[in-house]
Parts: structure tokens; C-alpha cells; sequence
């Protein structure tokens, strides 16, 4: 409720540290019946004007010249006292301007400015009081069926009259005359799934392990309310287990969050959790256009939702009657937001939860090491599903040497092993999937005279070719060239093309199985709104042999048919230099190969490899994650990484590489100097990749045994270099707490 003859506390719309605070205004007599916590509101700022957040009320502030609000930008509040305290946490955890974390609760469709995407209206059709029998003798067949129409659908549109009656708008305008209907604007829900049939299904009868896993989190939720670790292989029924939690908690009379990837978004899983919970439920993803999402807010936050099913951001979803949040693969990187606020969803969830009282799940076949290590050590309850549903077997893995390929003088870039898969699976009528995380047709040319590498000249990254224009393109920037005749370094004419990316493999795949129906999922083929949906749908109804792809095609499908999971190059992820990349490497390929023998039919995976003997390849092949994870752990233990410690990053980037290097060594010596002794500082050094569109990039990485006490001596030393005037304005320095990413 509005809270009146106070004064409100306002976080104004300036990402600057500076300002990073609150400021007082009063609340003008016509406003105070509306302006509450979470109102967005026009206020004075200095000689200007600006959008602002209330936060609080505080009966009289310290401060004599007390401005007044100006004016309400937002009739509907999106943010509650909850939300509000989640963003302070956000930015003082995240180490961010409290603003940055406040907007992350908005949608995309809604700016503080309050020139975002408006209400959608329409003109509607509504029956009067005067509408009864007495006057039907007097009006012609098409009027009658227009009264007969609105009588089931008072407040429909007018197209939606017209459509549905065949009549002419002079009907309408003859019955408005007579006082029989009457029409008005009415702000309609621009519903992305309107249209489409979603029969009720009813739920699937739980295996024995489904029933145990069940009962195990309602005892926690009974008892300790830990956060939950579902772990369970690929196909073991996961998401009947989500469904059964969801809809427990709507009983009760409250909401849920389910947290997905954006690339598990897909067709089905929509059609899920629709078909489930009908009206119910929103699904919010990066496909939806503004105003699509702002209206769906809305919704949320006016109680029309009770179930919220979104990739990242809707962590931050306006459920003010919370009772469950689910985050499903809960392992995935694209949890962690590169800009600011660079929050991890996860964490997020977890802190939200456990203010709101609420149970929160996280699900995986593949879990982060560190949430499996908080599992094992009791920081959270562990319930396990072991086993695919129906009693169907887990994929066969078969490993493949390519060493021995070669020297067998096969130099295809599929295996003796693989091209008899894939025959035989194409003469059978079964769908295979090609994966390869890598999209282009050759991943860098090179000279073969000098050895130069072909880079972007904006970005120390390789050019990659794409065999439809035979350009080099950045994958970074979007810088294109031709691809030169000659060597510009040396001038030899000996510039070859290396590497294989999803085209390459979609050509070989042209060649070897003619007449095959491909389809390729990468970044390339999928830009356009529905692309992606058209190549589901296509597999799905068996219009597709074949389908090649990046990671998009590793989570979130279930297609009966496919029998066989091609892994092209299980190294790739494995040669990053990076401190996850074994990880992420084992998730992958394991998550890739659940794709398989999903149905009725067995499946089988072949994983081709350079080296067989790796112990994360090892583990994915045997799909053994106890195996890898104690291997894991150990060398993060010995090394003292997460989740032994925490990290923090500090990225440096600017024009002139000498000043960015002296900048990021002056800052350092700030660091150093304030952090606690035990914590241990890497760098500043060369970030992995060292320019990217014109800007060089230096990083430090702190690491600490203390996250808490570390933020705060880390901003008490920035605003000293600050005051210092370090850096200075052209460096950008971001800070990244506990980092995914450190290219």
C-alpha cells in the first residue's frame, strides 16, 4: 500500500559510484496515493531531471532542501520490498551500482526513462444493459449472431467479432445506434503462444525413483530447507520431478521460478510445462520481442502468472508470492551474465530463496564441482536418479582413436567407425546428430611458407571461413574479409585453409550419404526469429536425417528417432586455456550424448578423440561423473581454485597498450596493499585473448579464502587509485566475483 506523509527514499537512474546511494524526495500531496516501495518515478537531480527507483520511506531526513518528485513513470509496481533488498545484495555481492542491479529486475521492454515499449490496445466489443429479448424481432441474422457471440465472449475485440461472425462493421455501428453494445480501448496481453492448441496432458506415473526422489525433498523442505541437488543421469525424469514440485506448490497457493538454459528453451520444453500447467505459466526468452516481455511482467507481477519458465533474467521475475525455484542444468555457463551485473543466476536463486522462505532445486545430469562438493559436504541434500525412465539402457560409447585413423591413411574427418554409423543409420531410417562446437566451414587459414595465422585486425582471434561467400569473418567483432591470394607477410601463394567447423562437416556429411535430408543448428542458421523452431520441428516429424550442430543441439531435444550422437572433435574444449575446461569438456560431451537412445530404440555415441587416454574423455566415455569429479577436485584442492577459494577478476582495457599496462601495475600496487595477506594476486598479465575490437585487455585475479572481507578492502583500494586518478578515463576496468569466463 502507498505510504503516506512521508518522505521517499530514491535510487536515482546514474550508474556512477558517486551517486551510488540514496537520495531524499518528498512525495507531493496528489502523488501519495500512489507512489510505494518499487514505484519509478521523474525526479530533480542537480540542474537536471531523471528516472529513479523508491526504496524506503523515512518519516523526516537529515537534509533541509527536500526536492520534491515530479511524477510517476510506471503505474504498475514491478519491484517489492523483497526484489528491492535481493538488488542491494545483488550489488554489494556482485560488487555493481545498486541502479545496475535495480534494472536487471526490469524488462527489456520497460526503461527507467519511461520511453519504453508501451501497452498494447485494442478496440473492444461489450454488451450494455439494454441488451435483452425485446428488441431481437428487430434485428437482421448478423446482428443476432453478433449479441449470440458476445454473450460468450463479452469484451472480445472487434476483429475478433467480425472474424467469427462474418459480419460487416455497419452491424456493429447499427447496434452501437441502438444502445445494444458499446465499444472501448482495452490493454491486451501480447501473448507469444496465443494460437497455439496446447492440450492438458495429464502427469506421467513415476518410476520408484522418481517417488523416492520426491519424497526425499519434501522431508527437506519439512526439515533443514537446504537447497537441493537433484542429480540424475540424462533421460532419468528430471523434469517430471519439477512438474510434481510445481504444481505441489500452486496447491499451496504460491509461485515458482524454473530457471533453463536459453539454448533448452526449445520447442518442447515450452510445450511441457504448457501442456502441464496451461494458462498458468509464462515462458520468457531472448526470442520474445519487448513488448512481448513487458507484458508478461506485468502479468507476473499483477498475479495473472503463477509460474515463470525463463533463461537467465528470470531469476528476477516480480513472484511476490514465492514458494519454489528450480534451476535446471544448473552446471551451464550461460547462468553467469558477462555485462553488468555480472550475477550468476544460481547464486542469485539460492539468495532469493532462502529470504523468501522458499525451496530451491537444482537440477543436473552433469552438476558444477562446486555444487557437487557443497552435496557431499551437507551444504546441500543430495537425491540421486541413477537410471533412465522405462528402463531404457544409456547410450553405448564408442571411443575412436584418430591418431590410428590417420596412419591407416584415413583422412576424412569422420572415422572408418562413424561413416559405417552413419550408413547404416540412414539405410535404417533413424535421425543422427553431428556435433561440433565450432560453426564456420575451416576454423583459421595459414600460411604454410611462414606459418603466419590469419587474424582479425580488431581482435587477436583467428578468421574463420564460411563456405557460402568464402570470406573471413570475426566471430567476435563481425569484421569480414576476402581470403588472400598471397601471403601478406611473406608473399608466398601457399595460404591453406585448417580446422573443421559445423559447414565442413555438413558438406562431408553431403557427400558421403547423397540424397540424405541435413539440417544445421549454429549461431548462423538459427539468427532468425522461428529458424530455430523450423529445424526442431523438422527433426521431430522425421523430415531430417541427419542434423549438425554447435552446443545448441546438446541440451533441451528429445527426439524419438535419433540413435546415433557423433562427437567430431571431443578435444576441442579440452585445448582452451582455461581452469574449467576439463569441466566443461566432460558436460559437453556427456550432455551430447544423452541425446541419444532416448525412446524406444537403443542409441549409440562415437567420440572421436586425438587422445583417448585423457581422464576427463575417459570419464565421458564411460559417462562415470563420480569418476571424473573426485580426478577434478583433487587438482582444484592442490591448487587452491574453486571451490576451495574464490576468484575475483579484474579486466583492464584500452587503445594504447603500453598505458593499459602501466595503469593495470599502478592499480595492482592499490590492491595489494589492501587486500588481506593470505590472499593471493595473478597478474596483471595479458588476458588469453589480448585485443578484441581495437581494445587490449589486461586482467588481475585475485584469489581469497575470504570472498567477504576481500570485496570490502578491494573497493576501499579502487576508491583510493580512483582518488589518485587511476585508472584514468580511457581504461575501462571491470570486476568480475567468482568469474566463469577469464579469456
Amino acid at each position: 500500500m502507498p505510504v503516506q506523509g512521508q518522505y521517499a527514499e530514491v535510487i536515482v537512474n546514474k550508474a556512477v559510484k558517486a551517486v551510488d546511494r540514496t537520495f531524499h524526495y518528498r512525495v507531493p500531496e496528489r502523488l501519495k496515493s500512489q507512489v510505494e516501495v518499487g514505484s519509478i518515478v521523474f525526479v530533480p537531480f542537480g540542474r537536471q531531471k531523471t528516472a529513479g527507483i523508491v526504496v524506503g520511506f523515512v518519516p523526516e531526513p537529515e537534509v533541509k532542501d527536500i526536492k520534491d518528485i515530479i511524477s510517476l513513470i510506471s503505474p504498475c509496481r514491478l519491484l517489492n520490498k523483497d526484489l528491492i533488498d535481493l538488488a542491494f545484495w545483488v550489488a554489494d555481492y556482485y560488487l555493481c551500482p545498486k541502479i545496475s542491479a535495480l534494472q536487471a529486475m526490469l524488462p527489456a521492454g520497460l526503461k527507467l526513462s519511461g520511453k519504453g515499449v508501451a501497452a498494447k490496445t485494442v478496440k473492444c466489443v461489450f454488451l450494455t444493459d439494454r441488451n435483452s429479448g425485446t428488441h431481437q424481432e428487430k434485428l437482421g441474422p448478423k446482428q443476432k449472431e453478433v449479441l449470440s457471440y458476445l454473450r460468450e465472449h463479452n469484451g472480445c475485440s472487434v476483429a475478433e467479432v467480425l472474424t467469427y461472425t462474418g459480419a460487416a462493421r455497419s452491424s456493429l455501428k447499427s447496434l452501437i445506434a441502438k444502445g445494444l453494445i458499446e465499444t472501448s480501448d482495452r490493454e491486451i496481453y501480447r501473448d507469444p503462444y496465443r494460437g497455439r492448441n496446447f492440450t492438458l496432458a495429464p502427469p506421467e506415473q513415476l518410476t520408484g525413483e522418481q517417488q523416492a526422489a520426491l519424497l526425499a525433498i519434501t522431508e527437506e523442505y519439512e526439515s533443514k530447507r537446504r537447497p537441493v541437488l537433484l542429480f540424475g543421469v540424462t533421460g532419468s525424469g528430471k523434469t517430471e520431478v519439477y512438474l510434481r514440485l510445481i504444481e505441489k506448490t500452486l496447491h499451496q497457493g504460491k509461485q515458482a521460478i524454473v530457471l533453463v538454459p536459453e539454448i533448452a528453451l526449445t520447442p518442447q520444453m515450452v510445450a511441457i510445462f504448457k501442456s502441464r500447467l496451461g494458462e498458468r505459466v509464462a515462458v520468457l526468452h531472448s526470442g520474445l520481442s519487448q513488448g512481448e516481455r513487458r507484458d508478461a511482467w506485468f502479468h507476473i507481477a499483477q498475479g495473472h502468472i503463477q509460474v515463470v519458465v525463463g533463461a537467465r533474467s528470470a531469476v528476477f521475475a516480480p513472484c511476490f508470492n514465492l514458494g519454489l525455484i528450480i534451476i535446471d542444468e544448473e552446471h551451464e555457463q550461460s547462468y553467469k551474465q558477462d555485462s553488468i551485473p555480472r550475477f550468476h543466476a544460481r547464486e542469485v536463486a539460492k539468495e532469493r530463496a532462502a529470504r523468501q522462505n522458499a525451496l530451491f532445486i537444482m537440477g543436473s545430469a552433469t552438476p558444477s564441482l562446486e555444487s557437487y562438493y557443497r552435496a557431499s559436504t551437507g551444504e546441500y541434500r543430495l537425491v540421486t536418479l541413477k537410471n533412465r525412465i522405462y528402463q531404457r539402457p544409456m547410450p553405448k560409447v564408442l571411443t575412436v582413436d584418430m591418431r590410428q585413423e590417420l596412419k591407416a591413411g584415413n583422412k576424412s574427418i569422420f572415422s572408418r567407425l562413424l561413416q559405417e554409423k552413419l550408413i547404416e543409420r540412414f539405410h535404417r531410417k533413424e535421425q543422427t546428430l553431428l556435433f561440433l562446437n565450432r560453426r564456420g566451414y575451416h576454423t583459421f587459414v595459414s600460411c604454410r611458407n611462414c606459418g603466419l595465422v590469419l587474424k582479425c585486425t580488431h581482435c587477436n582471434i583467428s578468421l574463420t571461413t564460411h563456405e557460402g561467400n568464402r570470406r573471413l569473418n570475426c566471430h567476435y567483432c563481425g569484421y569480414s574479409t576476402n581470403v588472400p591470394k598471397i601471403c601478406p607477410q611473406c608473399g608466398s601463394r601457399a595460404i591453406r585453409h585448417f580446422g573443421t567447423g559445423t559447414e565442413r562437416v555438413e558438406e562431408e556429411v553431403k557427400k558421403l550419404l547423397p540424397g540424405a535430408r541435413i539440417a544445421r543448428a549454429d549461431a548462423d542458421t538459427t539468427s532468425r526469429k522461428g529458424s530455430y523452431d523450423k529445424i526442431y520441428f523438422d527433426v521431430l516429424k522425421g523430415k531430417v536425417d541427419v542434423l549438425v550442430g554447435t552446443q545448441m543441439i546438446a541440451k533441451g531435444l528429445d527426439f524419438p528417432l535419433v540413435t546415433l550422437v557423433g562427437v567430431i572433435s571431443a578435444d576441442l574444449a579440452l585445448n582452451l586455456p582455461e581452469l574449467r575446461a576439463g569441466e566443461r569438456a566432460f558436460q559437453l560431451i556427456t550432455q551430447v550424448s544423452g541425446r541419444a537412445g532416448r525412446d524406444v530404440l537403443p542409441g549409440e555415441v562415437v567420440l572421436q578423440t586425438y587422445r583417448p587416454e585423457d581422464p576427463v574423455l575417459s570419464a565421458a566415455g564411460k559417462q562415470d561423473y563420480v569418476s571424473f569429479y573426485r580426478s577434478e577436485i583433487t587438482g582444484r584442492e592442490i591448487s587452491g581454485y574453486p571451490p576451495f577459494a574464490h576468484l575475483i577478476r579484474i579486466l583492464f582495457t584500452g587503445e594504447d597498450a603500453g598505458i593499459l599496462e602501466k595503469h593495470g601495475v599502478i592499480v595492482s600496487r592499490y590492491v595489494r596493499a589492501e587486500v588481506p595477506e593470505n590472499d593471493e594476486i595473478l597478474g596483471p598479465a595479458p588476458a588469453p585473448i589480448e585485443k578484441i575490437k581495437d581494445r587490449f585487455r589486461v586482467q588481475m585475479i585475485i584469489k581469497t579464502k575470504d570472498l567477504k572481507k576481500t570485496r570490502k578492502s578491494l573497493v576501499r583500494a579502487l576508491e583510493l587509485a580512483a582518488q589518485d586518478g587511476f585508472p584514468q578515463k580511457s581504461i575501462l576496468m571491470a570486476i568480475d566475483v567468482e568469474p566463469l569466463n577469464m579469456m
